[in-house]
């Protein structure tokens, strides 16, 4: 009797701190920065691109040296363990008159170093393709992480703000001893990045525009499209060639079609933010998304056929110029489902 009621009490206790441990478990507080990390964590990863701010600095008039380049970055979590738990493929490509020039690097978020921070590091690729079947088994010494240039985020009233800390980057670069001060604002709609190279001695600018407005990379949407010549329209039974599987992201995403009769059609797809007005009596223009035809003519020079554009943000849109349709939407044609 007296063994059975001890094995009793040792099943209710042992009972006791299994709950006890969980409820303690449950209840421990993080740091306001380990929150902050698994939310930029989720929102870091897309394709961003500055088409419109591109395009804007242009059609603004804007000096040579107050433009931003066009520029791309594709951000990818991937698993590599050597660099921790929160890691992420950063290739970015820059168009620049010389030709499209890439860059690689591996990123790593992680809390602190105070309470509500979050510390962003960079594993440059140092001009070399990072193997994406090697990523796994990578190690951080393979990369280049320059002492000094790590970004601190705190959260702002919608985005992430990231800074270096004053001075303290420091490289050769092309041969010269150089510092960055820059900044990264991450938001849902957005990356925002300033860059600019300054030279130690003398303090003068080396690259990023003189202005210091950082590039403003606008997070982009990925359309399914097809492109059929002549566009048939109206039950006609009338022969034409499809070109399908044409995949255009909605920040200036652009693809090129051999097309028949040795024509060289592209389709370009681009949610416009305005940057300025451009309507009369001071009224607000709205933005849109625009899908747009061009030809490359056989002395090089780009033709504009014509364009559609709908609201922003839509999910589907099509042209249809008769000796072409062009028809795009964010769910592939395989996935539409009836409806009533």
């Amino acid at each position: 009797m007296r063994v059975r009621r001890f094995m009793l009490f040792l099943i209710v206790l042992s009972t006791g701190l299994s709950v006890s441990a969980r409820a303690a478990a449950q209840g421990q507080d993080s740091t306001v920065g380990e929150r902050n990390l698994l939310v930029m964590a989720e929102m870091l990863p897309g394709h961003y691109d500055n088409a419109n701010q591109h395009y804007f600095d242009g059609r603004r008039k804007l000096s040579q040296d107050d433009r931003h380049e066009r520029v791309a970055t594709t951000i990818t979590r991937i698993s590599a363990p050597n660099f921790g738990r929160n890691a992420f493929l950063w290739v970015t490509r820059t168009e620049i008159p010389q030709g499209p020039r890439s860059s690689w690097q591996i990123t790593t978020l992680e809390p602190g170093p105070a309470d509500s921070e979050v510390t962003m590091r960079h594993y440059l690729g140092e001009g070399r393709v990072i193997d994406t079947e090697r990523i796994s088994g990578l190690r951080p010494a393979e990369l280049r992480r320059i002492e000094g240039c790590d970004y601190v985020f705190v959260r702002r009233a919608d985005h992430y703000l990231g800074k270096q800390r004053p001075r303290t980057c420091r490289f050769s670069w092309e041969g010269q001893n150089i510092y960055t001060d820059n900044e990264i604002q991450l938001a849902k709609s957005s990356l925002w990045l300033s860059e600019q190279r300054w030279l130690i001695a003398g303090n003068r600018r080396l690259s990023g525009p003189a202005s210091g407005e950082p590039y403003w990379m606008e997070r982009s949407r990925l359309f399914h499209c097809y492109a059929d010549i002549p566009g048939v329209g109206g039950g006609l039974d009338i022969p034409f060639v499809r070109f399908d599987n044409i995949l255009l992201h909605d920040k200036g995403g652009m693809h090129w079609i051999a097309a028949p009769k040795e024509q060289n059609i592209g389709v370009s797809l681009r949610d416009v933010t305005w940057h300025v007005l451009n309507e009369a009596n001071g009224n607000f223009n709205r933005n849109s998304l625009v899908l747009s035809v061009f030809e490359r003519l056989p002395e090089g020079a780009i033709k504009e056929h014509g364009y559609a554009f709908t609201d922003s943000g839509a999910e589907r849109i099509a042209l249809n110029l008769k000796w072409i349709l062009v028809n795009c939407a964010m769910t592939p044609r395989h996935e539409a489902r009836p409806v009533m």
